[in-house]
């Protein structure tokens, strides 16, 4: 009585697993068919920066235009970016051990920034040129006033990209 119990179960279940290997089909027989395939890559960026030494060694007793760094932007689609450029010390640099600060103006060459920016706010640029490869724009900086006490002073940049 149990082996029929169990043998009734086993054909239930067995039964059940027929619809999972049965073939699908839309319409009458064919001699061909068409299988769509489809995917869908999102639109990405990067962005890199060549830092060749100019923007860690400025000259504190200067407030003419220093450093030539870059920054490439590299899609995979065409039409534009957002790049978002921050500065950890809202637009100045601090000097280490102490509470002394240098203003300073950015600029980004090619870009609304190309004039000189403060970076006391994150400035966003939503139309940095996005193509299938590299674009690359310069960028510097300018102190508001000469450096008065002796000592270390830095800042961070952050450049953030995103996809229109």
């Amino acid at each position: 009585m149990i082996k029929k119990a169990l043998l009734g179960a086993v054909a239930l279940a067995v039964a059940g697993l027929a619809p999972a290997f049965a073939q699908t089909t839309y319409g009458p027989a064919s001699p061909s068919i068409n299988v769509p395939i489809s995917g869908v890559l999102p639109k990405a960026c990067q962005i890199s920066s060549f830092v060749n030494g100019p923007l860690n060694a400025i000259n504190l007793s200067s407030t003419t235009v220093q450093g030539s760094e870059s920054a490439t932007v590299t899609c995979n689609y065409g039409g534009s970016a957002t790049v978002a450029i921050s500065s950890a010390n809202g637009g100045a640099l601090k000097r280490s051990g102490g509470s002394e600060t240098i203003a300073y103006n950015f600029f980004l060459s090619g870009s609304p920034f190309s004039s000189g920016v403060s970076l006391a706010s994150t400035q966003t640029w939503t139309g940095w040129p996005a193509v299938v490869g590299d674009q690359t724009r310069s960028y510097s900086v300018q102190l508001a006033s000469a450096a008065v006490v002796a000592g270390t002073y830095e800042d961070t940049l952050t450049f953030t990209v995103t996809p229109n």
